[in-house]
């Protein structure tokens, strides 16, 4: 039996800025819609983040502490360890492809900019950093989600009637 408790996907503001005239920052502002993960697909897209911070020497200082003959870490550990290890990172190109499903921008004139793949490249392409921001916007909304100052910012006042 499917329990359906929420959408396939969720909005989340994302907010692009660039360098204006004179210097002055632009800031655009809109809201991408991203694919909703299954817990296993989470985890795997947390491993290939981590992964990004695995320099050959981290990785190399890990797997040391791994084949040390003291080394103290469980089966289960090891298996989580060994898994991270083996992770392929993951570029904001990829990121995108597997969780960007679509976005609510506007031009300068007002004009709505469509969500298509192709769309999406010509304007990372065009907008240096764009690809970072969208990017940024997922890892925000996750981090809303797990700290209790953002969820209370981001809350709904109470009623002034109580119901």
């Amino acid at each position: 039996m499917t329990v359906v408790l929420a959408s396939v996907a969720f909005w989340a503001p994302v907010t692009y800025r660039l360098i204006g005239d004179d210097g002055k920052p632009e800031i655009v502002q809109g809201r991408a819609r991203y694919q909703r993960l299954k817990t296993s697909e989470r985890r795997a897209l947390d491993r290939r983040l981590r992964a990004n911070h695995l320099t050959p020497d981290v990785r190399a200082g890990i797997r040391a502490q791994l084949d040390a003959p003291d080394s103290k870490f469980t089966a289960r550990e090891r298996r989580e360890i060994e898994a991270d290890l083996a992770a392929e990172p993951i570029n904001d190109e990829q990121f995108l492809q597997a969780l960007l499903v679509d976005w609510d921008f506007k031009d300068k004139t007002g004009a709505v900019i469509s969500y298509t793949p192709a769309m999406c490249a010509q304007l990372c392409e065009e907008w240096d950093g764009f690809e970072a921001a969208l990017a940024r916007g997922y890892m925000d909304a996750q981090k809303s989600l797990n700290d209790p100052k953002e969820q209370e910012k981001n809350s709904e006042a109470p009623s002034g009637t109580g119901s």
